[in-house]
């Protein structure tokens, strides 16, 4: 019998465990190389030319921008203050701001709600001029707070059929005296309709609660803080001035006192002035004070009956004081925004209040119908500067706080 070297078998599978043992373990890759920083000047040209982009949609003669991008403003322009002046538009060249006024009318009942001066859920009627009757309608109508007439929801129409002029003190008495005689109003709070008229009435009830005519309440409480020295409804002839023309193929807009409308569309501004505004709706504690009023969205469009004239810059998805909310899709966050025009003017503001970025245009084109490819590209902007490093220097001049604060709006 041959005899088995069991020692020496026991050594070679040790041996050759050790070996597979080896061969069976795999070194761990190398890590990536991480990728190079991208320029800073790099990311901030892609923002100018993001910008210039907005300027090319509009095909307008003239346009005033602002810019936010966290704790950076910019204010810029671009054309000419008149097609038929040399002149370039600058960051103080004045611009209507149509209805992008009534986010300031929303800022100044936000101030004076969180002040608790007011209440959203206040009746219209408490702050109506003294004497006025409330118009007869449904018995089971509620009345129309605050908060409808901030949210396009208290059932009025877009206009009021009145020609008050452009002056506070008739405009005032010529709306409520139409409203006392309406029979026929909706019930307040079941749809949204896009109202001018309730914007006006809103400011006449404001300055009622404020004891001051409606500008010399906002220079209070909104502009005169923010040192925004030329947005008015009464510019002097010096700022008269500096007005930009009007759309070339509309019949011409002077530069005259709007207070009968400041409400609801009748301020004047800049692109260094909405830098400054801007700034501060989205800074750091934005959502203290005023804008954690402002800012709410009050009313879902999946909860109303009917939602009529809200999406001119895109599908609504709700309505806060005055902002207009798209929500959030994939690649896309979610944006407040509002749009303006008339008088040969078209106005945007979108910001995205989370990544505290914000753009703001104003141009001189209605009859080309662009309002829609401006809105669009000023999106893409917003969410451009949302996704950019703090590092990045944006375009525009730094926004100048005025001093003294202009005249106000009566």
């Amino acid at each position: 019998m041959r005899k088995i070297d069991l020692a020496g078998i026991g050594a070679r599978l040790v041996a050759a465990a050790l070996v597979i043992g080896a061969a069976s373990c795999t070194r761990p890759p190398p890590p990536a190389a991480a990728k190079p920083p991208v320029e800073p000047n790099v990311e901030a040209r892609r923002v100018e030319a993001a910008a210039d982009a907005v300027y090319a949609q509009s095909l307008a003669s003239g346009m005033v921008m602002s810019l936010v991008h966290g704790d950076q403003a910019g204010a810029l322009a671009y054309g000419r203050q008149d097609p038929e002046d040399a002149r370039p538009a600058d960051a103080r060249t004045l611009v209507r701001l149509q209805s992008v006024s009534k986010l300031l009318t929303a800022d100044l009942l936000a101030s004076l709600v969180s002040q608790g001066r007011v209440k959203l859920a206040d009746p219209m009627e408490a702050y109506a001029p003294p004497g006025w009757k409330a118009p007869r309608t449904a018995a089971d109508n509620p009345p129309i707070t605050l908060l409808n007439l901030a949210t396009h929801t208290s059932g009025l129409p877009r206009e009021a059929s009145i020609k008050p002029g452009p002056l506070a003190v008739p405009a005032q008495t010529a709306r409520w005296a139409w409203l006392a005689i309406q029979r026929r109003l909706p019930a307040p709070g079941r749809g949204a309709l896009y109202s001018n008229i309730a914007f006006d009435l809103l400011g006449d009830a404001l300055s009622f609660a404020a004891k001051t005519p409606y500008g010399a309440a906002l220079n209070a409480e909104v502009t005169g803080p923010l040192k925004m020295s030329d947005t008015t409804a009464t510019p002097s002839p010096a700022q008269c001035r500096r007005m930009m023309a009007g759309d070339p193929n509309r019949r011409p807009y002077p530069c005259v006192d709007q207070s009968g409308e400041a409400a609801s569309g009748g301020l004047y501004s800049t692109a260094n002035d909405m830098a400054l505004w801007l700034r501060a709706e989205v800074a750091p504690d934005a959502e203290q004070g005023r804008r954690a009023v402002s800012q709410v969205v009050y009313v879902r469009r999946d909860a109303l009956a009917s939602a009529i004239g809200l999406d001119h810059a895109g599908p609504a998805s709700g309505v806060g004081l005055a902002w207009i909310e798209q929500d959030a899709s994939p690649g896309r966050p979610r944006l407040l925004e509002k749009t303006g025009g008339g008088d040969g003017f078209l106005t945007y503001v979108v910001i995205d209040p989370v990544h505290r970025a914000a753009v703001f245009v104003g141009f001189n084109n209605v009859s080309g119908r662009r309002l829609g490819a401006v809105a669009e590209a000023a999106d893409e902007l917003v969410i451009l500067l949302a996704t950019e490093p703090d590092s990045i220097v944006i375009p525009g001049a730094p926004p100048v706080a005025g001093e003294p604060a202009g005249p106000p709006a009566h």
